[in-house]
């Protein structure tokens, strides 16, 4: 059993998540490599996981989730990986193990596994059917997601232009044309505590969270449409979309709402991933009033 464990590493990637990071760790067997890759200059886990022989933290410049999942493969030793956010919770032994027998199971002809999630949103979280132990699905849901490092690498990781969502999407359409499918594991039951890996208690900083949230998945998600349907289809698409946010904000300017900074933030990054501008917008440039 400690040899198996020794083929899989964890990674987590940490912003302001330590308080999430300490609770999942404890469920970790020490023969299992941990790798936190720690985006916002978070030194006191140093000291948090000193005594840790099996962790490794690594701090970098946050250049967004996809690009810290790269950064961790090239350091990786082991055969398999699994990223997990901190603030998903079911991840023990028992499913490094399912994760890795079900791997061979499909003798490593995938690009990606992902677990069940117990607490999906039934709009716009699909997931397979339950009688499946395992079953192909078109993408998995990117807080948790089993590798096989070498395939990983053949597929070339995850695209360093999306700062964050869609990054999965993306990755599992470049490996279906390579031949790799995506998998669901529903023996491997998890949840996922949604905004809660970074501890806040300011409502302010929590809007601003979701606003960055909010501008992020409209350009990434433009940009996922783009790059594999083209400009036309896309802006074919998208243009409902675009109406319907603009809309909104004269609406919403009038009657002066508090929901009128949530949809500038859409229309900025739909805009901006439109006229092919990068994922810049960081928290500290989200505008607080307009």
């Amino acid at each position: 059993m400690e040899n198996l464990l020794n083929k899989i590493s964890i990674v987590l990637i940490s912003y302001n998540s330590s308080f999430k990071l300490k609770k999942f760790v404890k469920k970790i067997p020490n023969e299992t490599k941990i790798l936190i890759i720690d985006n916002s200059k978070d030194y006191s886990l140093k000291k948090i996981f000193k005594n840790k022989k099996n962790i490794k933290i690594y701090f970098k410049k946050n250049d967004g989730y996809g690009c810290s999942i790269n950064f961790a493969a090239k350091k990786i030793k082991t055969p398999y990986f699994l990223v997990v956010q901190p603030d998903v919770t079911g991840i023990k032994k028992n499913s490094l193990i399912k994760f890795y027998n079900y791997a061979k199971k499909i003798k490593d002809k995938f690009s990606v596994i992902g677990p069940h999630f117990l607490n999906a949103s039934k709009s716009g979280h699909f997931q397979t059917n339950l009688k499946y132990k395992i079953k192909e699905i078109h993408n998995v849901h990117g807080s948790t997601m089993f590798f096989n490092k070498k395939i990983f690498n053949k597929n070339k990781g995850f695209d360093k232009n999306i700062f964050l969502y869609w990054e999965e999407t993306d990755y599992s359409k470049r490996a279906s044309k390579n031949g790799y499918k995506a998998y669901q594991l529903n023996i491997v039951k998890v949840k996922h505590e949604k905004g809660k890996a970074v501890k806040t208690n300011n409502l302010k900083d929590i809007e601003k969270l979701e606003n960055l949230y909010t501008w992020h998945f409209i350009w990434s998600k433009f940009y996922y449409f783009d790059k594999h349907y083209g400009k036309f289809l896309s802006l074919i698409y998208f243009t409902p979309i675009l109406v319907r946010i603009l809309f909104r904000i004269c609406i919403y300017k009038l009657i002066k709402s508090n929901k009128l900074m949530k949809y500038y933030c859409r229309w900025d990054g739909l805009k901006s991933s439109i006229l092919k501008k990068k994922s810049l917008m960081r928290l500290d440039k989200i505008p607080t009033n307009l």
